[in-house]
């Protein structure tokens, strides 16, 4: 009976489009979960390199090194092999993925993170390491492509390279898919650690899958196996070293671009509509997806004449620039003085992030679109046109496939590296988009000197790129007009690698609000923001003797500056990951002759450190009287680094006796996380958490005495803040709590951070 069931099964795969339906749902899986490992790996490594920008491009990069390095060896290994082999070789690349998946919260957290120790603060070492751990499962994602190209032949070489173009194409698709599910759905419900083996179950379907296929023969849609006809451009063997050095040229830069303008792409957006935890998966799919929709498309014209191929493929590639330049330019300077997209305006004015579906439509949805669909979409247009043209050999598949991958990954890394290094910090996001845009005259410039037709259409690609080029503004008038504002000296800002810092202030220029990539984060001057003047005050004013103090995040300086109202306080470290945040802040402190802002980023105890807070207390060593994190929304990106069970820990670990650790307390979430770790904690109603391992001295006429020493009454009325009376005003609100004999089981941890997702709390918190 199994017998016949298996003769059966393999007759029905026996059909060369059945099988190719069944390859294509393979590879469709396959990149399903490489990106879902991506989106994990990711968040699980950054607890070990910190969640900043740089850090952040560090694994990407490390990423795609070690995949461009998998095509290469792919590549050369496919053409080696028979289709029987390289169909094992996939097999074996999918079966070592998955056992790399299946010990990767263990090594990428439990061990790198949790027990090893700390190798310092350079770039180059964090590279190494995190390109040394990721690098077999990365590799073996790199390997499946070229070897699943060579694992069966389709036809003729136009067959083939449509068949290629297909694995591609739904390869992207399914990375696409992956980054939506993953977000959306698998963290949601399973947290992140228990997502891994839901790609570690695609990566056992796919190994199933292909093993039904072992020992299959597929004959060609035209004539069986793979034949001769080069379907190159006309009369030109592509095969020769000036054709594949060109070729190898043009992925080089358009993996460069491609990377550059996904960065671009993704801190306008982020900027724009205000990102949350969700936005990355939302604007990766939309860009995948686009993709992946272009290359079916050009996979469908593999047979069309090489010369309307190349033209096609050059008119797409400056198409591509025109576009993006033109659609950027637009979007700058429509957005503001288009009635209809008034609302638009008002939104990107605003600093706080609107998630309702039907305003989600045009944020997550056609703003986006309008951005990414046709730039992508032609990306992968281009991907299958240049597919087509390349591959004329049939026994030089694998290498050609292997190496222009391997050439366009190293592009991406280079760009990934100079747009956050040089470009960002340099030029801006509107100098970047001009450079970029620059690539488009090249490909104009070959296509009328190849003189496929009339240069008509080109010549006015040309022009019309120039026209849009010149119609983006400076970096300066860029960002003031993305941020709603008209009037230029209501607009503070500065841009580099980290983010895009802004102060966005009243006509008078005596107040303003501080915003990071499109938040807002308090408001100037101090004293029209008391509650982060109590989230510093407090704790300092209940310590007996506050003498050294941390802070993680600087914003406004509100926090801090409340932090520094006792003359015991020797030092303040605060932790930033805007580098570019105390620049901004001396601008706004020049324009409206801030004294008391002036003071605070001058006080000599404050110690700026530009790093990741939890990063760097962790790695410090450092033992300190209070430790507080700046208020940050929980929905925010990474906010659950703040507000998990583990971070609690990890403070209460850096604290001395007596110490303090303080908290904003925005949901019941984060007050059951918090007193599930500290054992003593006092409570300032969905306002404040300060917890410790020993009683905290809740004594307040020793805390109002010390608001009346001369150091402490002078330092807050300097910012305008009558402190005894504030701290009058919320003592009421502000009790002790008791341990709870249960706790709740609705908190946050670092590998399930339900409050950053959103998820509906299912008990109320513990009292």
């Amino acid at each position: 009976m199994r017998r016949w069931y298996f003769r059966n099964v393999i007759k029905f795969f026996m059909h060369s489009h059945r099988t190719r339906q069944l390859v294509l749902a393979l590879f469709f899986l396959s990149g399903f979960a490489a990106l879902l490992y991506q989106v994990v790996w990711q968040r699980l490594l950054v607890f070990y390199t910190g969640s900043d920008t740089v850090s952040i491009s560090l694994i990407v990069s490390a990423f795609m090194t070690g995949m461009g390095l998998g095509y290469l060896a792919g590549g050369q290994l496919a053409d080696r092999s028979s289709p029987a082999q390289n169909l094992r070789y996939f097999i074996g690349a999918e079966l070592g993925i998955m056992g790399f998946a299946a010990i990767s919260k263990w090594l990428l957290y439990d061990f790198l993170y949790a027990s090893a120790p700390p190798l310092g603060d350079s770039p180059v070492v964090l590279y190494l390491v995190v390109f040394g751990v990721l690098l077999v499962p990365t590799f073996l994602m790199g390997v499946s492509l070229p070897v699943l190209s060579r694992a069966f032949q389709f036809g003729d070489m136009a067959d083939q390279t449509r068949y290629i173009s297909l694995l591609y194409f739904i390869n992207t698709l399914g990375a696409s898919v992956g980054a939506l599910v993953t977000g959306f759905i698998l963290v949601r419900r399973l947290g992140f650690d228990n997502a891994i083996w839901v790609g570690a179950a695609l990566n056992g379907l796919c190994v199933v899958g292909a093993g039904m296929l072992r020992g299959v023969r597929v004959k060609g849609g035209r004539g069986e196996g793979v034949g001769v006809e080069g379907v190159g451009v006309e009369g030109v063997r592509l095969n020769t070293p000036t054709l594949l050095t060109l070729w190898s040229l043009q992925y080089f830069i358009s993996g460069l671009a491609a990377l550059s303008l996904e960065l671009v792409w993704f801190r306008v957006l982020e900027t724009l509509i205000k990102s949350v935890s969700l936005t990355f998966a939302v604007l990766l799919a939309i860009y995948l997806g686009s993709m992946a929709v272009g290359t079916v498309v050009g996979s469908r014209l593999v047979r069309w004449p090489g010369r309307v191929r190349e033209r096609a493929f050059l008119l797409a590639q400056a198409g591509l620039y025109a576009y993006t330049v033109a659609s950027v330019a637009v979007l700058v300077n429509g957005v503001g003085r288009i009635a209809a997209l008034r609302f638009l305006n008002d939104y990107f004015l605003s600093g706080e992030p609107i998630l309702s579906p039907r305003f989600s439509v045009f944020t997550y949805g056609v703003v986006p679109l309008f951005l990414l669909f046709v730039p992508t979409f032609l990306m992968g247009l281009s991907f299958a046109l240049s597919q087509s043209l390349i591959h004329d050999q049939p026994d030089e598949v694998g290498r050609r496939v292997g190496w222009l991958q391997f050439v366009n990954i190293v592009g991406s890394a280079v760009g990934a590296w100079a747009v956050t290094w040089l470009g960002f910090p340099l030029l801006g996001t509107g100098g970047l988009v001009q450079l970029i845009g620059g690539l488009g005259f090249v490909y104009v410039c070959i296509a009328i000197i190849r003189r496929y037709g009339s240069p008509v259409v080109p010549v006015v690609i040309g022009l019309s790129l120039a026209g849009c080029i010149v119609a983006v503004p400076d970096n300066a008038r860029f960002w003031q007009l993305l941020n709603g504002l008209d009037n230029p000296k209501q607009f503070l800002f500065d841009e580099n690698e980290s983010s895009v810092s802004v102060i966005k202030t009243t006509p008078d220029q005596k107040s303003g609000t501080v915003f990071v990539n499109g938040l807002s984060q308090s408001g100037l001057p101090f004293q029209h923001d008391e509650v982060h003047a109590l989230l510093g005050a407090l704790p300092v004013l209940i310590h007996p003797r506050p003498e050294r103090v941390a802070v993680i995040g600087l914003g406004s300086g509100g926090t801090v500056n409340g932090i520094a109202g006792r003359a015991e306080t020797r030092q303040i470290d605060c932790f930033e990951i805007a580098t570019n945040q105390a620049t901004v802040l001396n601008q706004y402190a020049q324009v409206a002759n801030d004294t008391s802002l002036r003071a605070m980023l001058r006080d000599p105890r404050l110690q700026l450190i530009l790093r990741d807070g939890r990063y760097a207390i962790r790695n410090g060593g450092v033992l300190y009287d209070v430790i507080e994190a700046d208020a940050l929304r929980p929905i925010s990106a990474y906010s659950g680094n703040v507000y998990s069970k583990e971070y609690f820990e990890l403070i209460r670990s850096r604290l001395k006796p007596g110490g303090l650790a303080v908290t904003w307390c925005p949901t019941a979430r984060v007050l059951n996380t918090f007193r599930a770790v500290f054992p003593h904690v006092v409570y300032c109603d969905k306002l404040v958490l300060i917890g410790s391992n020993q009683p905290i001295p809740l004594d307040w006429s020793a805390i109002m005495e010390r608001t009346k020493v001369p150091f402490t009454t002078q330092h807050y009325a300097r910012s305008g803040i009558a402190i005894t009376t504030l701290i009058a005003n919320y003592q009421p609100y502000i009790k002790a709590l008791t341990r709870p004999a249960l706790t709740s089981t609705e908190i946050n941890t670092d590998l399930f951070p339900k409050d950053e997702y959103s998820i509906r709390v299912a008990d109320r918190a513990s009292f």
